[in-house]
């Protein structure tokens, strides 16, 4: 069975510099072929207490992968989302495990020849 995660990838480096557009790109391509898809849900913004304490505020896209509810899987999904915190040059990461069961459902043959001929 496969699960929701949510990530929410910064559109901003911590100095305010906007993230390349091919950086996100390459982010986003990488989910895609490991996990076989995503959705882009939007936009957000959050704010996060760094470290030294001070306050960070960011417009993030919020990006849902369905992955296997497995330790494996979800690992490797770990070590990208590691990766991508290097990449974006985070503290860290948002990683929300949603507890939501993903199913993907075929069209049903029969509802699908009522289309045809109707």
């Amino acid at each position: 069975m496969r699960e929701k995660v949510i990530l929410l990838l910064p559109l901003t480096y911590n100095d305010g510099s906007a993230v390349a557009k091919e950086a996100m790109e390459q982010i986003l391509q990488e989910l895609f072929v490991e996990f076989g898809g995503y959705t882009v849900a939007g936009e957000v913004e959050g704010a996060y207490a760094m470290r030294s304490g001070a306050k960070q505020v960011d417009t993030c896209l919020e990006v849902w992968i369905t992955v296997e509810s497995d330790d494996d899987s979800l690992n490797r999904l770990r070590r990208m989302v590691a990766w991508f915190a290097a990449v974006l040059r985070q503290e860290t990461m948002y990683f929300e495990r949603t507890g939501s069961k993903v199913e993907f459902i075929a069209p049903d043959s029969s509802t699908q020849e009522l289309n045809e001929q109707g």
